[in-house]
């Protein structure tokens, strides 16, 4: 099938957030927390998804404010993973934050989501920091690392 990479709309404000309870069950966003990030100052959520098929595949919300781009969350299906979307997004991302004058990305992740740091990693992420007990998963804490990016060109 075609895959398109595109602006969310308000319409898809339902679907993102039943991906992003797929990818994060013990941390997950409903419509209107999606709705309240998407409508602050600088924030903008893209999705990838197959042409013709009901829920997307991958999600990435972000910041972009002056000289620096956030992401606030990057999800793919978990049967999608692994096919090269989040980097799609993450491709998408660093295009879009540069042509806004941001000189570096930040962002988030949980200790224990190897995955994503080894994505993150891969991309030119380095760890710049930690929050002690950030995340909350059933009953414990999990530390947040904060990873750094220098955009180039």
């Amino acid at each position: 099938m075609t895959r398109r990479l595109r602006p969310v709309d308000a319409v898809d404000i339902g679907g993102l957030a039943r991906l992003h309870g797929q990818c994060f069950p013990d941390d997950h966003w409903d419509a209107a927390a999606m709705a309240e990030l998407l409508a602050m100052r600088g924030a903008s959520g893209h999705l990838l998804e197959e042409i013709g098929a009901s829920e997307p595949l991958g999600l990435i919300l972000d910041l972009i404010v002056a000289e620096h781009a956030e992401i606030l969350t990057l999800g793919v299906a978990p049967g999608a993973r692994r096919q090269g979307i989040a980097r799609m997004l993450l491709d998408d991302l660093f295009r879009r934050a540069r042509l806004a004058g941001a000189h570096s990305v930040g962002l988030e992740a949980a200790a224990d989501n190897l995955p994503a740091r080894r994505l993150y990693e891969a991309t030119g992420f380095a760890q710049a920091g930690q929050r002690p007990g950030y995340y909350r998963r059933a009953g414990a804490t999990v530390d947040a690392l904060v990873f750094r990016r220098t955009l180039l060109g």
